[in-house]
């Protein structure tokens, strides 16, 4: 933005909106802005707060640190020793972020500049990124501790274990850099196609959180005032906002490897109205895909969905079709309702009345969750889709929303048992991630040795579990949301389910739904060892079966 003095102000063209005559005025006098044509207005902390989507704080300090000013310490010793213990791991990540670059010029690194020339990433976008690669498990703390960092900093920093080993050994090596240009953490990409996981990430720091970053945010500022960015383009994986990023398209972001989350969702609605969601064409039927869909919607953005062709992914399309091919996807992207009804449509046969039946019956849901308007707008896009008449299908819609149950013929119904059974289950996975959910967020309702690791049989509860009762025992710091995902790679969704699960209930209702959470997987938990050993004195005898039958009795007790 040129600033042009005329008298004692100053005038340019509006930062907030596209115009070709000046109307945005800089009054110097008065220390305000004000915009004739959108009527924006305020002064220079509002200016970064809107034009570059900054917190009050960060605005505040921003500015001191421009007029080499010292903001007035806190009174609070511990808000100090955090906001030190900050300052040195920006400052090791800077310089990690520095060693890792020079690394990928090195022999050691022919590997990874291999994999970048048959990404055709070019030169330009290495230094852009960042890029570099980590040549073994010890040269990094090597170097960053001949630098004067000490080791408790770069085990904090999630650098190295406490043995001074980089988890991100051999692998290419892709900084996390915020909105404010600091390098938060890493994410690590295996050259070996036999070592899992693909990815891995830094684990939780005091300033790394997965949940609550995106991947080039900060070329994502650095592009938006020139080029007026009103959408954002939301991917999979850091090499597709890399390769959209070569192509000239800077407004993609990419979360960090696992689900979407709330607070990700929250953060791309500071900067825009309207997401553009391109995920790869696999993902885009599957329940967390949608689940991700619906929590963009409800923070408020507008999405639309982008459909790749033939499975591709977005750096297959920038390379094949080019930044043109890709535009013209982004142009035909559908809206949420939409996409989720063509989505349905796909999934049944519409040359048979069966399929068209099922494949409307199926949309009720979705079209029950819309508004008037809406909900008739696309009651006639399922008619138009499945042949069914309109009347046929808002009269289907009103027994659905009335809780009257939708009836069709040859309903496939699984026998009662069955049903009951999965029920049961659902309901204790429901319990088993709420009740880990709640010691993760440190509810004031939880209490040290609630439960025990025999509660849980899912693989991800039990190592979950298991990483809560490592950080009770150390005491070094409290679990960490971020954490998580590095447990359990494989499965992020139910990782995600666990640590949404609290907030899924209202604050009031849940240290009464954690109590009865435990009170049924204790019960369940004895219910199960008294089979068990009912089973075993079968064929149990002397000391050993007394034993099981003493256990027995003091579990009856319990009853």
């Amino acid at each position: 933005m040129y600033l042009q003095k005329k008298g004692n102000k100053y005038w340019a063209c509006c930062p907030f909106h596209s115009e070709k005559t000046a109307s945005f005025v800089v009054n110097a006098d008065e220390q305000y802005y004000h915009c004739f044509g959108c009527g924006k207005s305020g002064n220079v902390i509002t200016f970064l707060m809107e034009h570059e989507r900054m917190s009050y704080t960060e605005a505040v300090e921003t500015l001191a640190r421009e007029a080499h000013m010292e903001l007035p310490e806190e009174e609070d010793p511990e808000v100090r020793r955090m906001r030190a213990k900050i300052a040195k791991i920006l400052a090791a990540n800077k310089a990690a972020a520095r060693f890792f670059y020079s690394s990928l010029k090195t022999s050691a690194a022919a590997g990874a500049a291999a994999y970048l020339d048959k990404r055709n990433v070019s030169p330009e976008i290495r230094v852009a990124f960042g890029l570099g690669y980590s040549p073994d498990g010890y040269s990094l703390a090597k170097a960053l501790e001949k630098q004067g960092f000490a080791r408790e900093t770069l085990v904090l920093a999630g650098l190295t274990g406490e043995d001074g080993y980089d988890p991100l050994a051999k692998r290419l090596i892709i900084p996390i850099i915020n909105a404010k240009g600091e390098v938060i953490g890493f994410g690590g990409r295996t050259l070996d196609k036999d070592i899992k996981p693909k990815y891995r990430n830094t684990k939780g720091t005091p300033v790394f959180d997965k949940r609550k970053n995106l991947f080039n945010v900060n070329l994502f500022k650095k592009t938006q005032a020139d080029e007026k960015h009103t959408s954002i383009v939301l991917t999979e994986g850091y090499m597709d906002v890399i390769s959209l990023y070569q192509a000239g398209i800077h407004n993609a972001v990419a979360s960090m490897g696992t689900s979407l989350t709330m607070e990700q969702c929250s953060e791309i609605k500071r900067y825009v109205s309207e997401v553009y969601v391109c995920f790869d064409g696999d993902a885009a039927g599957q329940g967390a895909t949608w689940r991700s869909l619906d929590m963009l919607k409800a923070t408020g953005l507008e999405v639309r969905v982008m459909s790749l062709p033939d499975g591709m992914d977005p750096d297959d399309v920038v390379n094949k079709l080019g930044a043109e091919g890709f535009r013209d996807l982004m142009k035909a992207a559908l809206p949420l309702t939409e996409f989720k009804i063509r989505s349905l449509a796909a999934r049944q046969n519409l040359n048979t009345l069966r399929g068209k039946e099922k494949f409307a019956l199926s949309t009720l849901p979705v079209l029950e969750a819309l508004d008037p308007i809406g909900r008739e707008t696309h009651i006639a896009l399922v008619s138009e889709i499945s042949g069914l008449s309109k009347d046929s299908i808002s009269n289907s819609l009103g027994d659905y929303r009335s809780g009257k149950a939708v009836q069709t013929q040859k309903v496939e119904v699984k026998d009662a048992e069955t049903a009951v059974k999965e029920n049961i289950n659902a309901a204790n996975l429901n319990m088993c991630r709420f009740v880990l959910s709640s010691v993760v967020d440190n509810k004031p309702y939880v209490r040290v040795g609630d439960f025990d690791e025999e509660y849980f049989t899912h693989p991800v509860h039990r190592a979950i579990y298991a990483y809560i009762a490592e950080r009770i025992e150390k005491r070094d710091r409290p679990p960490l949301k971020g954490d998580l995902f590095d447990i359990a790679p494989e499965d992020a969704e139910e990782v995600n389910a666990v640590i949404s699960a609290a907030d899924a209930l209202p604050q009031d209702k849940q240290a009464e739904y954690y109590a009865a959470c435990l009170a049924r997987m204790r019960e369940k938990s004895r219910k199960e060892r008294i089979a068990e050993i009912t089973g075993k004195l079968k064929t149990a005898e002397g000391e050993v079966k007394s034993r099981l039958e003493q256990e027995l009795l003091e579990l009856l007790k319990k009853h």
